[in-house]
């Protein structure tokens, strides 16, 4: 029977008790029946309003509680109808629970992925109002993770990116727009949303921008490098043809020919060597190394060229420096570049020292020269390839613009740095610190005591 029936009866019950009860004492007078009756009436209705009220008073609270969010508690009836309505409600809550729960975690997985990604993600809603900027975004656009951004269309100074949101938030797409923003090469696309808002990407293109303009600058001045000596032998093998030269001239154009060779081999070599370096195929075999006799093996090769000029080569190791945990291989082709550099810097009569000291848990090793010196403008350049500070000495020394790039590389290989003190007319010192076997690498700061 429905609840309506079970009302209806209960309500014609308690008339027809109240009248029963009325005639029942008709002897003593209607309005004497009436008065007894109605009191037992009104609690036959109270019990029955409540014993029906009451499980809808509590249905009404679990649907309030659901709504704020709160644990509902579903009220258990004797008439099967609200019972009915009590289990649908309860399944219900579960049901919107579930659901609840798996669009919190998809919004969370997402919300995790925007945050973690190297692209900047910026949306708006229709108003133009940023909802969500990641990490990337806000370090792009230089913006701390708790400042306020402006609306879209302010958000950007160039007009290029300015007129892309214009067509975004008028509902049109915008792909792989490049802009220039504080010194950054960003790319930008963009799409609108369904709820007239848009979502930008911005893709850093700064770091692949200059590797193509190092790219560039290396083949362009490879190529110089190879057609100063190509010319050279080109020409003079030419000349060499005419059977009419005489021997003296012929032996002098011969020796142009195998220096200019040399210089060449010395190039390729040095290009072999910075290449395996910087692509990670080289690594260094490290052992207890004695620093003096590694400086005096690598000194060799100058000596006569060093006598003819009168140049004066010397040591000094302290006792604490004397060994070291380097490549021996290694330790030696940086002390030949270093050697190799001084020696064309310095002039007639002037002196080479390599020194070696411990220092910030290591070892730093210095080869100093009372050569010209660098300008300031130039000593924190003169690690970069092919740089020259003069271009038109090192060339006539032979040297290939290479040698104090592979030695930067090959100390920083060994967890060191390297770095570079000079004045003009004042000479220059190049120091590299190699880390101690079981040494962690520090700041230069810290190792050189400056």
């Amino acid at each position: 029977m429905r609840l309506a029936s079970r009302l209806v009866v209960a309500t014609f019950g308690v008339v027809a008790l109240a009248v029963a009860i009325a005639l029942g004492g008709r002897d003593r007078g209607v309005p004497a029946g009436v008065l007894v009756a109605l009191p037992i009436a009104l609690g036959v209705a109270w019990m029955i309003a409540r014993i029906t009220a009451r499980p809808l008073v509590d249905l009404a609270d679990a649907a309030r509680d659901i709504t704020k969010g709160s644990t509902p508690r579903f009220p258990h009836s004797a008439i099967p109808e609200i019972d009915a309505l009590s289990q649908g409600l309860r399944r219900m809550h579960g049901e919107l629970t579930s659901r609840a729960a798996e669009l919190n975690r998809e919004r969370a997985g997402g919300n995790a992925i925007v945050q973690a990604m190297v692209e900047g993600v910026i949306a708006s809603d229709g108003r133009g109002r940023i909802v969500v900027a990641n990490p990337a975004a806000r370090r792009l656009l230089g913006y701390d993770r708790e400042a306020v951004m402006p609306p879209l269309p302010m958000l950007f100074r160039v007009r290029e990116a300015r007129g892309a949101v214009s067509q975004v938030l008028a509902g049109r797409e915008v792909h792989d727009c490049e802009v220039e923003l504080d010194g950054r090469v960003l790319l930008l696309n963009a799409r609108p949303l369904p709820d007239q808002g848009a979502v930008l990407v911005l893709h850093d293109l700064t770091d692949a921008r200059r590797l193509e303009a190092v790219r560039r600058d290396f083949v362009a001045n490879v190529s110089h490098e190879l057609k100063t000596p190509l010319t050279s032998i080109a020409g003079y093998a030419d000349t060499l043809t005419d059977t009419t030269l005489d021997v003296p001239t012929q032996q002098r154009f011969l020796a142009v020919l195998i220096n200019n060779t040399r210089r060449m081999q010395r190039l390729v070599d040095d290009l072999l060597d910075l290449s395996r370096i910087e692509s990670g195929r080289w690594t260094p075999h490290q052992e207890v190394t004695a620093l003096e006799a590694v400086a005096d093996d690598a000194w060799d090769p100058f000596r006569q060229r060093a006598a003819a000029r009168q140049v004066h080569f010397a040591t000094e190791i302290a006792p604490d420096a004397a060994q070291l945990w380097v490549d021996p291989v290694a330790l030696r082709q940086v002390l030949t570049n270093l050697f190799d550099n001084a020696l064309r810097y310095v002039e007639t009569g002037g002196h080479v020292l390599c020194r070696g000291e411990r220092t910030g848990g290591g070892v730093t090793v210095s080869v100093e020269d009372d050569g010209s010196g660098v300008a300031g403008e130039h000593l924190s350049r003169i690690f970069e390839r092919f740089y020259r500070v003069d271009p038109a000495r090192s060339r006539d020394e032979g040297g290939t613009g290479l040698g104090l790039a592979i030695v930067r590389h090959m100390v920083e290989a060994h967890g060191g740095v390297v770095e570079a003190r000079s004045e003009l007319q004042h000479g220059l010192t190049v120091r590299s610190w190699f880390p101690d076997r079981e040494g962690e690498g520090s700041a230069m700061t810290d190792v050189t005591g400056t």
